[in-house]
């Protein structure tokens, strides 16, 4: 598969393996219109913190698990003069990426510039992903060229589709008027969204008309055919021959383009359906006639008459689309039985099929201007450029989640994200998290202070209630030199340390064995005991201030029997016979520690 190259990727491919471990501090939380010191323990958070730390510092807690992750990076028009800050550890690279991108230093590569800072940020959203989750990147068209050739490399095994959303009534640049900018879909190849209020939302009808427009008679003779209706019942009769059958048996020598639809051919007490659309503009059927007859046995054809007076057509004629007949098989939608006089299936109450959705959005909601418009409201002052706009980020999450996912922005700016989720949680009923990233100043006073107005209701909007936590990126795991950073907490190493041995959260709760008085030592010590996982048992044998030691005295202290024993320490008396007779693995600290 073609991949994209530029100046700097050799040096980024795996800069988010380098990125250092930084834990989560947590600064306050808000519950229901009040700031407290305690953790509301909710799920929803908003971190402040370079989003490449960030997105390391969440993975032991969501990795594999976030639902539906919505990003809004930069566009890099050459009017940002940002600077690329990442710690990449090549000395002329490094130099490289701190100019400042832009007009003020042009010289074309902002766009390698922009590619590395974005890559190490796919590949951490890849691992926070769940495996049936969706991202979705809203870009202009300065990237989307790069950017899609970078998302088919990464996530090649997925479903990938570009949006177009018109975003203003035009922005000249050059000879061109840009209205538009983009949204990349990334998400599963058996994929089903959910149904979206501006393409019908959920009274949409399985059905669909049989007629397709796209295609006429001399493209199409074998889907040319009339479909013959009974007067009395409004019941199939049966088909009549198709202009490809007609041709072949010799009833039709004529031109393909001169085919004349008959209406008078109908058998006595029929009236004959030919494929024509609401204009009366001939074209062809969907389905084949065997298709067809089959779709009929099946239930899968629709009669009923015509509600435009003026057609030449009696009846109407649909279809249920193949996307529509796996829901049925898998049980998505549920068929209440079928109709009395035909096979025709019937869903009455339940006939919601979710939305398939379109891949150009003309919705003036979804202008940029509404979500400028929005945020002066909340704030009753201009204080951010270019916020999106809430309606476009509903219809995302409408589209992309359930009630129960979580939900990530790490640019999250001016917190639409936050709105969106507290909005759709209030529509439905639902209990989604957000996950909000924001590294600049304003994190506090603009996108932690939106979510707070948000909950307690603003203007002359009523609140939505809710809570969340602000935390703050602390301390790195690791010193410079190697050891254990100690000012992290102990809780926290054990945690890491469970986490790269699992991939899974501890929730094996830290117990104070003892206190000491010796003047040398540490005041506590902690039990070592991490956890069990797949039939091995985990222990992290680790004192601040004092060398820990595997050897029999401290085997006596174990009393979790597994398969197997992963133990930390700092030092190991053990034989390798013994270990390997108790299947004992010894890891010593720090040496050993995962670093991700």
């Amino acid at each position: 598969m073609p991949t994209l190259h530029w100046i700097g990727k050799d040096k980024v491919i795996n800069h988010h393996m380098d990125v250092p471990f930084k834990v989560l501090e947590h600064s306050y939380g808000f519950d229901n219109g009040t700031q407290t010191e305690q953790e509301t323990n909710s799920g929803n958070k908003i971190i402040h913190g370079d989003n490449l730390e960030a997105l390391k510092a969440l993975l032991p807690e969501y990795e594999g698990k976030v639902k539906c992750i919505y990003i809004d990076p930069p566009y890099n028009t050459g009017n940002e003069n940002w600077v690329y800050n990442d710690n990449v550890n090549e000395p002329k690279l490094k130099k490289w990426l701190g100019q400042v991108v832009g007009k003020e230093a042009e010289d074309l590569t902002r766009h390698d510039k922009w590619l590395c800072m974005i890559y190490p940020r796919l590949k951490l959203l890849q691992k926070l992903l769940a495996e049936d989750g969706a991202l979705v990147i809203s870009i202009g068209y300065q990237e989307v060229f790069n950017l899609m050739p970078v998302i088919k490399e990464l996530f090649a095994s997925k479903q990938i589709a570009c949006v177009t959303v018109q975003t203003s009534g035009g922005k000249p640049s050059g000879s061109f008027n840009y209205q538009h900018e983009y949204l990349i879909f990334i998400v599963p190849n058996d994929f089903e969204a959910n149904p979206m209020n501006f393409t019908g939302g959920k009274d949409r009808t399985p059905w669909e008309g049989l007629t397709l427009a796209t295609f006429d008679k001399t493209q199409r003779p074998n889907q040319t055919y009339p479909i013959f209706v009974n007067l009395e019942d409004s019941n199939l009769a049966g088909i009549g021959e198709s202009l490809q059958e007609r041709i072949k048996n010799g009833t039709y020598r004529g031109e393909l383009n001169d085919y004349g639809y008959d209406f008078n051919e109908a058998p006595e007490g029929t009236a004959a359906i030919w494929p024509i659309t609401s204009k009366g503009k001939e074209c062809v059927w969907r389905l084949s006639p065997n298709r067809f007859l089959s779709d009929w046995e099946k239930g899968y054809i629709k009669i009923s008459p015509n509600r435009q007076k003026d057609s030449l057509n009696k009846y109407s004629i649909q279809y249920l689309p193949e996307g529509v007949i796996k829901k049925i098989e898998k049980g998505v939608l549920k068929v209440n039985g079928k109709d009395t006089n035909s096979p025709t299936l019937t869903f009455g109450e339940n006939k919601t099929v979710g939305s398939d959705i379109p891949t150009i959005w003309l919705e003036k909601e979804f202008y940029s201007v509404k979500g400028t418009t929005l945020l002066n409201d909340i704030f009753s002052k201009k204080i951010f450029n270019y916020p999106k706009p809430l309606p476009l980020i509903n219809e995302i999450l409408r589209a992309l989640t359930s009630q129960d996912d979580i939900i990530l922005d790490s640019f999250a700016g001016s917190a639409s994200t936050a709105h969106a989720t507290l909005d759709l949680n209030l529509e439905d009923g639902g209990n989604r998290k957000f996950i909000l990233v924001e590294m600049e100043d304003y994190a506090e006073s603009v996108t932690a202070e939106r979510v707070r107005m948000v909950i307690n209701g603003y203007s002359d909007q009523e609140g939505t209630g809710g809570n969340f936590d602000f935390y703050e990126l602390g301390q790195p795991m690791f010193l410079e030199d190697g050891n254990l950073n100690e000012l992290v907490g102990i809780e926290k190493i054990r945690q890491y340390v469970y986490y790269t041995e699992t991939k899974s959260v501890m929730n094996y709760e830290l117990e104070v064995m003892s206190e000491k008085t010796s003047p040398n030592s540490s005041l506590i010590t902690y039990n070592s005991y991490l956890g069990t996982h797949n039939d091995t048992a985990y222990y992290f044998n680790y004192e601040q201030d004092e060398i820990t030691t595997l050897d029999h005295a401290f085997l006596a202290t174990m009393k979790t029997k597994a398969e197997q024993y992963v133990i930390y320490a700092d030092n190991c008396l053990l034989t390798k016979d013994f270990m390997t007779k108790h299947h004992i693995i010894f890891k010593k600290i720090p040496r050993d520690i995962t670093r991700f």
